[in-house]
């Protein structure tokens, strides 16, 4: 591996994450345009199998990430991963825009897909602290939030007009050809601190188990991972169906709008982590922010009974601002505190079990919205979801606040 200066080291991870994060919009809307095109109707529904086949197979690769890294290392599991992502989202790309089995390569490929995004998952935020800021991997996630930011708006916006003029294969593709500078960086450039060694019994789901079982801190972040994986990430992953929901058209340079708003939101995150982190913890800080969250799913589904249609997807824009502040704030809390809250000196234990749960319960979200959007609308869904979340979240603070 390569030394090199550790602030040009730090900034080019960050450059090449952003090309990784922009090709993940661009893939995510290329997919998800893929399935509802081929739906012939029920976009909702093909939509939310796609990322229900995704997150079962990302939650398996998840429970076992601790072993892989503790006997391969974290920085090359990593590096290996990426690597294998750009190679096989370039393949499905390259499928998916010269056949007419869209829906059948998307089934196909999703959980060869899911597998490799569950390991990332668990080793980014690891990785990402190595090379930014060994010392603080709140900080080091914040400024990887909103480099990602900027990259995603620009992904979001070129990708969602490049994939409604030509074909949804090639945004699949684009995701693949973005990933490969960030592999090629893992394996040449050494971080500023190598990832400390994994400790892992050979059993996973025993050490994640055990981790539920034995530490009391780790209990209310799986029920947030749980409310974010369900009632919450949806609202992005599924905003092709969403807006199809809502009668506009064309669907990807609209859906890539929406995403760019939320991405734009994201630049918000280094600053808004450090303002709440001044007075809170990480885990009331993160409480703090749902109300927030909420407000701006309430809003979105309002907008379908109001007269809006002439500025609908500005005001649809400006939502996905907020609701990428709130929502990527929490990431790096619940993070952050996941890794203070496993056993002493094992920052991966609690850390995997909080992904690992989320990522267990995730596929459960998609499936749930896209019946539900297709059968009840997509504003009952909305509002739906948002309740339920407002209502867990506020139980959960006042149990965490009882003596």
């Amino acid at each position: 591996m390569t030394t090199v200066n550790a602030n040009a080291r730090a900034a080019t991870f960050l450059a090449v994450g952003g090309l990784a994060v922009a090709g993940t919009l661009v893939g995510q809307l290329g997919a998800t345009s893929a399935a509802t095109y081929a739906s012939d109707g029920n976009g909702g529904v093909t939509s939310g199998l796609f990322l229900a086949l995704f997150l079962v197979t990302s939650s398996v690769s998840a429970t076992w990430t601790p072993r892989l890294a503790a006997r391969w290392g974290g920085l090359r599991c990593f590096a290996w991963a990426q690597l294998f992502v750009a190679v096989s989202w370039t393949m499905v790309g390259v499928i998916e825009a010269s056949t007419n089995s869209s829906l059948a390569v998307l089934l196909v490929a999703a959980p060869f897909l899911g597998l490799l995004s569950g390991l990332t998952a668990v080793l980014t935020p690891f990785i990402t602290r190595s090379y930014i800021d060994p010392h603080s991997l709140s900080s080091s996630l914040a400024k990887r939030s909103a480099v990602s930011g900027v990259a995603a708006m620009i992904g979001a916006v070129v990708g969602g007009f490049l994939i409604h003029a030509t074909d949804p294969g090639i945004g699949i593709l684009a995701n693949g050809l973005l990933t490969i500078p960030l592999a090629l960086f893992t394996f040449l450039v050494q971080p500023r601190e190598i990832p400390a060694p994994v400790h892992s019994s050979g059993h996973p789901l025993r050490d994640v188990l055990v981790t539920l079982r034995t530490s009391k801190k780790v209990r209310p972040l799986l029920v947030l991972a749980v409310v974010q994986a369900i009632f919450v990430a949806p609202i992005m992953m599924m905003i092709v169906p969403i807006l199809k929901d809502l009668d506009h058209a064309p669907l990807p340079s609209g859906a890539g709008l929406v995403l760019a708003g939320g991405a734009a939101g994201r630049l918000l995150v280094p600053y808004l982590v450090s303002r709440l982190l001044r007075k809170r913890q990480e885990l009331a800080a993160t409480l703090s922010v749902y109300p927030w969250l909420v407000g701006c799913m309430l809003a979105f589904g309002a907008t379908a009974l109001l007269p809006l249609s002439d500025f609908d997807l500005v005001l649809w824009t400006l939502i996905g601002f907020g609701l990428g502040a709130t929502r990527f704030t929490i990431r790096p809390l619940i993070m952050t505190a996941s890794t203070k809250a496993g056993a002493k000196g094992d920052e991966m234990a609690g850390l995997t079990a909080v992904i690992t749960l989320g990522v267990f319960v995730s596929p459960v979200g998609p499936l749930v919205w896209g019946f539900m959007i297709e059968y009840l609308t997509a504003p009952v869904t909305l509002v739906t979801f948002a309740l339920a979340g407002i209502t867990v979240t506020s139980l959960l603070a006042h149990q965490l606040k009882s003596p």
